[in-house]
């Protein structure tokens, strides 16, 4: 039984002399090494086959896998980027040295791809891609990569800023860059230009802030910096608002959306982190706690307050329940009342009025009465403007 120990020795062996662009024999050391490589590329996945048909035990094809996949990884980085050479509008004959040596770059590739499939849960896709392996997807990214950069020149500006982002990623595939990405990432940029070109080719491709969120959530964009995006973001909403209900209302909308994006399993920027829409939904629930927190503060000292007034002190009315609620109701709609939360006008009201009956004056039922009015309540309300008008008018006379 072969182990894939000894062709892997033999590939980087047969690269260790690769030729030299004035050199008059190029072609032939580029031959000799091409024939040397793919033979022992090829004597590689054979004996990882012969291995496992042996019953080999999984251990041992880890280390086997972990091996491969390091001394692999070197020897991508040590290949001249010459050989990946292929944009060119010139034709590239068959016999020209570099064209032989990019074949075996693409050989490379196969060979790192197999290794990953194949041997998935041994094969650490944290590591650093190969240098080989990424020129090559960039290579292939590169005109659909220009479609999207045209794409996104055209759009307005309320989307710049995450675009600008979105783009910066594929600095990343950059030659002169050094070369920190890892297999996880690489898949996730290449999964991003893939569904930024669907939405590119529909016949309205309209980019919208909203779409290019629920995208980038549904992938799992879960870096830092989208991340301080996102909350920035909502912060900025939140800021708007004019009270902390409404704000509360916002962050509940925004946790319900989240729940609701359905996101591509086994996919993320960064594999080793949380999810962006648990990251997302963490920082909803501590934002929500403190305006509730803070709300609640406010209000216990707002009761406290009261408590100074004579025990048992209400103001006594001999209207109804919805009779009071429909009172105030008129008055908020006609603007006597200008409080723009509502909410804390119940609470006030429920502690200073006592209506007809002694009737249990809880805020819910009576802010069910303040939005539900009866045909007889509204009835008993023209009666009770008329009564008032002629009130009015009898104090005027009498002065």
């Amino acid at each position: 039984m072969r182990t894939p120990l000894l062709p892997l020795q033999q590939l980087l062996d047969s690269m260790q002399h690769p030729p030299r662009p004035n050199d008059p024999d190029a072609y032939e050391i580029a031959s000799s090494m091409h024939k040397q490589s793919l033979a022992a590329i090829e004597d590689i996945t054979l004996a990882f086959e012969e291995c496992l048909a042996a019953g080999v035990s999984e251990q041992t094809i880890q280390k086997y896998v972990s091996t491969c996949q390091e001394k692999i990884t070197a020897l991508c980085n040590d290949v001249p980027f010459s050989w990946l050479e292929v944009e060119t509008s010139a034709p590239v004959e068959y016999d020209e040295w570099r064209y032989l040596c990019n074949d075996i770059c693409h050989q490379l590739e196969d060979l790192i791809l197999y290794l990953m499939f194949t041997y998935a849960k041994y094969y650490n896709k944290m590591a650093v891609t190969p240098n080989v392996y990424r020129e090559l997807m960039r290579q292939r990214i590169a005109p659909g990569l220009s479609v999207i950069r045209s794409w996104f020149s055209e759009t307005d500006e309320s989307c710049r800023e995450l675009q600008m982002m979105i783009l910066s990623l594929y600095d990343a595939f950059l030659p002169e860059v050094p070369n920190k990405m890892n297999h996880y990432q690489l898949d996730f940029l290449r999964e991003l230009q893939q569904a930024l070109l669907k939405y590119w080719s529909q016949e309205d491709n309209t980019m919208e802030h909203g779409l290019l969120q629920q995208l980038l959530f549904s992938l799992n964009f879960n870096s830092t910096d989208y991340y301080h995006y996102c909350t920035s973001y909502i912060s900025q909403q939140l800021a708007e608002l004019p009270d902390t209900h409404t704000q509360l209302d916002l962050l509940s909308f925004i946790h319900k959306t989240l729940c609701q994006i359905p996101v591509k399993q086994g996919l993320a920027y960064s594999y080793d982190s949380p999810s962006i829409i648990a990251l997302l939904k963490e920082w909803l629930q501590v934002e929500s706690k403190y305006r509730q927190t803070r709300t609640k503060r406010h209000s216990s000292k707002s009761v406290q307050q009261f408590k100074t007034l004579p025990e048992n002190f209400k103001l006594q009315t001999n209207l109804t329940l919805p009779e009071l609620a429909a009172f105030f109701r008129v008055l908020k709609e006609a603007g006597i009342i200008e409080n723009r939360n509502m909410q804390d006008v119940f609470r006030l009201l429920a502690l200073c009025f006592s209506v007809q009956k002694k009737e249990a004056f809880e805020g819910s039922l009576f802010q069910s009465h303040y939005y539900r009015m009866s045909t007889d309540t509204l009835k008993k309300m023209e009666d009770l403007a008329l009564s008032l008008v002629r009130k009015t008018w009898q104090l005027k006379k009498g002065m």
